[in-house]
Formats: structure tokens, C-alpha cells, sequence
């Protein structure tokens, strides 16, 4: 009988966000072009963006993680609801989704897969790294606002391929702000994986 890790299957590519973070703290090897990697995976699910290549749209198994019972989610600010906690299996992948409605079974779903820290999620990823890009977004927040989060600039994500990934992501420096905004900057490592 054969094993079900050694049964062929079509190779997949898959874009992955890697988190600064878990690269960083270590958890995560700096992934190489070329090398074969293994991530913890999460799914984030967001609208179809043709300008942005880490958006994808996949179909997948959704099974109930935490016996199928939703969470209550309250940030502090007033907001409140449900989440469920869902496992996705892909060919060749798994990813946790934390998603405000139930499901199970066959899905279609829209958004990025995230390699984060094995805390966050059950799902994981194991491939050969066909590429790496550094991903660059930039936020902001009005100063006048006391405690006003950041919030993402539309259009300003930009990429600069490079063969490995930065071990830390600290040492790039941040652009001026403008004089009523405070300005951040957030790091991925974009890689395309081979499953």
C-alpha cells in the first residue's frame, strides 16, 4: 500500500505572505530559492485584488476546528461577534481560518495564505521556494486622533526580489512622514511554493 505522502499529485504553486515576525524570533529559517521550506499557515480571507499577487482564490476541505463552537470577539472599542476557528485542506496545505460564518466541506475561498507562528494555527505548508520577494506596505493614522490605529495606503505594497530572505527586516528605513499623518511600514517575505 502505498503511503498517502508518496502518492503522486500535481504540482501546485501557491503564493505565501511570511511573517517579519516569525522570521525574526527565529521560529521561521529565512527561506532560499530553491531550498525546501515548511511554514505554519494561515488564511486570510479578503476581496479579489488583480494588482496584488499574494490574493488568490482556492478550493479546499473546511473542517471545524475547537468542536465547530464560535468564539465571541470583542476588541474593546464597542465591536463584538463571532469567529469561527476552521481548518482548510489544499493540496498540498493546510491553513487555519478564522472566519465570521460556518462552514464545512467543499469551499471556495478568496485571500492570502499567511506563514506565521505555530501558536496561531494548525495549518501548515511544506514546500520547494520558487521565488522570494520582500513585500513593503505602508500605514498610517492621523496624529490629531489620539490612539487612532494604523490603517493600511492603498496602492503603496511594492516588491524587491531577492534569492534569500532577510533574517531581520529592522536595518530598512522608513520614509518621512507627512506632517498631519504618522507613517509605519510592515515587511513580508512573498515567496511562490512549489507544493
Amino acid at each position: 500500500m502505498t503511503e498517502p505522502d508518496q502518492v503522486w499529485r500535481p504540482q501546485t504553486r501557491l503564493p505565501v505572505l511570511v511573517t517579519t515576525v516569525s522570521i525574526e524570533d527565529g521560529e521561521t529559517p529565512p527561506p532560499e530559492v530553491g531550498a525546501v521550506a515548511v511554514f505554519p499557515l494561515l488564511f486570510e480571507e479578503m476581496p479579489a485584488d488583480p494588482a496584488d499577487p499574494s490574493i488568490v482564490t482556492l478550493g479546499a476541505v473546511a473542517e471545524p476546528l475547537h468542536s465547530g463552537k464560535p468564539a465571541l470577539q470583542q476588541p474593546g472599542d464597542g465591536r463584538q461577534w463571532w469567529d469561527w476557528t476552521v481548518l482548510l485542506r489544499g493540496v498540498g496545505w493546510t491553513a487555519t481560518w478564522y472566519t465570521r460564518r460556518p462552514v464545512l466541506g467543499q469551499v471556495e475561498v478568496t485571500g492570502r495564505l499567511i506563514g506565521d507562528l505555530s501558536y496561531a494555527t494548525t495549518g501548515q505548508i511544506r514546500g520547494r521556494v520558487r521565488r522570494i520577494h520582500v513585500a513593503s506596505d505602508r500605514y498610517r493614522r492621523e496624529v490629531d486622533q489620539p490612539h487612532s490605529p494604523f490603517r493600511p495606503v492603498p496602492g503603496t505594497r511594492r516588491y524587491r526580489q531577492v534569492t534569500t530572505s532577510p533574517r531581520s527586516f529592522a536595518h530598512v528605513a522608513r520614509p518621512p512622514a507627512p506632517t498631519r499623518w504618522s507613517s509605519a511600514l510592515t515587511r513580508w517575505a512573498c515567496l511562490s511554493i512549489s507544493t
